[in-house]
């Protein structure tokens, strides 16, 4: 199975960077600031609706470590370590294996960051207990006409937004969709859509995968954090 946290974070990582930059001005005098999100990830497998939990700390400034652990339950601590080597966001996600029908604990996940200048600072994000469930995925399939993709999926009723991904067979992403509101159920995209992150693209008969993924914000947010995040997931072969 893919990596489901470099998938997202490639995503949405960037989206979330990007609304704190476009609202704060930085100050390299002040003391650095973490942002931390605690979430949830759905799949189903077999039928069985399997969830982990996701942990995200970024910042404008470098971490040198960061650790999270549950308020109340000292069984629950988590390294996290830097996303593709950048020391602005650090992730854990629970292992693919290690999924589970039990939900990851709800609660006041508690971020302790150390910073390359030595300081450190602590900050939060409370988990709730709401899923976004996986979006169904109707149609995903090559079109000739036009050598294009075309995806179209069933919309989830409390999800706040969809993308959608490429994939080669190695998880790696080959094309990321812009972010879709809620009412979006469909999107085509092809060599000449913007979003490709790669300059080559898959040959004919390739198999790749379609990913269209879910995503739920917290309640009550300034609309930056995530609750859940459910992906599908379908095959198909670029070209005739």
């Amino acid at each position: 199975m893919f990596d489901i946290m470099n998938a997202t974070l490639k995503f949405f990582s960037t989206v979330v960077l990007s609304l704190f930059l476009l609202s704060s001005c930085i100050d390299s005098d002040i003391d650095p600031v973490g942002y931390g999100d605690a979430f949830i990830f759905v799949e189903i497998v077999d039928q069985d609706t399997l969830t982990g939990l996701g942990l995200h700390a970024f910042s404008y400034s470098e971490f040198t470590s960061v650790n999270v652990r549950l308020s109340g339950d000292d069984t629950k601590n988590y390294v996290l370590q830097p996303y593709l080597g950048y020391k602005q966001d650090f992730t854990w996600s629970t292992p693919i294996a290690e999924y589970s029908k039990t939900l990851p604990a709800a609660g006041d996940y508690i971020f302790e960051a150390t910073f390359r200048g030595g300081q450190s600072h602590t900050f939060f994000d409370k988990l709730y207990s709401t899923l976004v469930y996986p979006p169904k995925i109707l149609k995903a399939e090559f079109v000739s006409a036009g050598e294009k993709v075309e995806v179209e999926w069933q919309k989830v009723s409390n999800a706040d937004s969809y993308n959608v991904k490429l994939l080669n067979s190695e998880g790696n992403i080959l094309f990321v969709s812009p972010v879709f509101n809620r009412s979006t159920d469909f999107y085509s995209f092809s060599k000449n859509t913007n979003g490709w992150q790669s300059s080559s693209y898959p040959t004919a008969g390739q198999t790749v995968v379609v990913e269209v993924a879910s995503y739920l914000l917290e309640p009550g947010t300034n609309q930056n954090e995530l609750q859940s995040i459910g992906k599908s997931r379908q095959q198909i072969t670029w070209g005739n």
